[in-house]
């Protein structure tokens, strides 16, 4: 038979599915998270949302990418603020019993990151990615793999404190720069100084606003700490929030290298703008589904 993949990426608005098969992509899929986790047995009806697909297309083995932490092995659900129906539960164990398929999971954003790293002419050693949508999604891609950390819990950088912040963060800590540097904090922002205009537009309108150029400064700097202590190859940036009409993406490199050790870091980086769209994160979800499960076919 031929191997067939589903990519499912979860995220707090939306859960999306989709099908790969020999490089072709089809079935694609798009609902509210809340249409199954909000049910009283959230993972029941996340199955069965899974198993309407399978029902339509026989697959090699499933792939679920989670907005949240992981164990190091990727068995098992530690924190998912935004869904936290599935926090600490084996959760890919449990859909593969329901389903009757193999099931794996990662973070999401390492599943956008696999898709923009596979885009490049050659995989790198080391690369980041940074991801700003509702939250700020990091990936780490170290010694050519994914790294997880200890706990599982690598590639955090929304949550390392900020100045002179004392905003409570879904995370539970307070003083995250995540509260300040986000699709979140711009929304709060907005709804408060901006009503009338639509987000999206956000950075079109008012982009020269001293707040928003504020929140692109400490974007900048957040990232730059990164890149001093990890000195990778190449920088991804993508997301929601970067692909907001007229977001200044030169002004957010410049912050970057401004703030980065010279001389080798700050004419060595690599700076890739993702284009992400609504299914790169399923599609990354089916290639890391090849990759994991390619040896068992």
């Amino acid at each position: 038979m031929t191997a067939s993949w589903l990519g499912i990426d979860i995220g707090g608005t939306s859960t999306r599915l989709l099908l790969n098969a020999q490089q072709e992509w089809y079935g694609f899929r798009k609902v509210a998270t809340a249409s199954w986790a909000q049910q009283p047995q959230a993972l029941d009806a996340l199955a069965a949302l899974i198993n309407a697909t399978l029902e339509q297309q026989k697959v090699s083995g499933v792939m679920l990418g989670l907005p949240g932490i992981l164990s190091r092995d990727r068995q098992q659900v530690i924190s998912l603020p935004f869904i936290q129906a599935l926090d600490h539960q084996p959760v890919a164990a449990l859909l593969a019993q329901r389903l009757g398929v193999p099931v794996a999971m990662d973070k999401d954003v390492n599943h956008l990151m696999l898709w923009d790293l596979l885009q490049l002419d050659a995989l790198p050693a080391h690369a980041v990615g940074l991801y700003l949508g509702t939250g700020m999604g990091n990936s780490l891609w170290l010694n050519g793999n994914f790294y997880h950390g200890q706990h599982g819990g690598a590639g955090e950088i929304g949550h390392m404190p900020w100045r002179d912040n004392d905003l409570p963060c879904p995370c539970g800590n307070q003083g995250c720069v995540e509260t300040l540097t986000s699709g979140s904090w711009l929304a709060r922002w907005a709804a408060k100084n901006q009503a009338a205009t639509p987000l999206a537009q956000l950075f079109s309108h008012h982009g020269d606003h001293p707040d928003l150029q504020a929140f692109i400064a400490r974007l900048g700097q957040t990232i730059a700490s990164e890149m001093n202590i990890l000195d990778p190859e190449y920088l991804i940036l993508g997301g929601g929030v970067l692909a907001m009409a007229d977001f200044p993406l030169g002004q957010l490199r410049d912050v970057i290298f401004r703030h980065l050790r010279p001389p080798v870091t700050r004419q060595g980086l690599k700076v890739v703008f993702s284009s992400v769209t609504d299914q790169t994160g399923c599609r990354g979800a089916c290639l890391a589904a090849e990759r994991h499960f390619r040896r068992d076919v």
